[in-house]
């Protein structure tokens, strides 16, 4: 592992600590202020919180663009493929209409 790696990985472990308390504080205020109910309201915002920060990560690493390549650009080398099936249908599909 490289220095850098490793000072990310300390950075990353010191974030989700930070993350952990700051959780587990927000529902001890939450009961202190309002009781069972509030804890829930709480627990419920955090929860969506964590899953879009979750889905917007894993969205990032599962559709990389290729630098220098507009937004209909394929993101991968079977995405284009069916890009490049789609465009050959559309064009023979006006080609036959233009046959008949």
């Amino acid at each position: 592992m490289t220095g850098g790696e490793a000072m990310a990985l300390r950075s990353a472990r010191f974030w989700g600590a930070v993350v952990v308390v700051s959780a587990a504080l927000a529902v001890v205020v939450g009961y202190l202020a309002g009781g069972p109910r509030t804890v829930w309201m709480v627990a419920a915002v955090e929860t969506l919180l964590v899953m879009a920060h979750v889905g917007r990560k894993f969205r990032a690493k599962a559709h990389p663009r290729p630098t220098g390549e507009g937004p209909g650009a394929a993101h991968c080398e079977r995405c284009r493929r069916a890009q490049e099936r789609l465009e050959l249908r559309a064009s023979s599909a006006g080609r036959a209409v233009r046959d008949q």
